[in-house]
């Protein structure tokens, strides 16, 4: 019989490396130009501004994937303590 084997420090390395890439997606900000008088000066910004806001919407759920890897490791972890001593007392 094979056994199910759990790595937490597989789980903590992805985990980390997301975490990093998350953290990289730094907010920049957009260099106004108040003298300007070109009409597509706005739709610029905003579509600046959306993008942004999106990155951010990234980054978040990055972040949070990143906290659930993190979890379940040790969960699975956990769980393959528990089968370890069902199976060592024969259940």
């Amino acid at each position: 019989m094979s056994n199910i084997q759990s790595n937490t420090q597989a789980a903590s390395s992805s985990s980390e490396t997301i975490s990093a890439s998350a953290n990289g997606l730094q907010e920049k900000e957009i260099t106004k130009d108040n003298e300007s008088n070109i009409t597509a000066k706005e739709a610029a910004i905003v579509a600046y501004e959306r993008g942004d806001s999106l990155k951010l919407s990234y980054q978040e759920a990055l972040k949070l994937d990143a906290d659930h890897i993190q979890e379940l490791g040790k969960t699975f972890e956990e769980l393959d303590t528990e089968i370890s001593l069902l199976l060592a007392v024969g259940i």
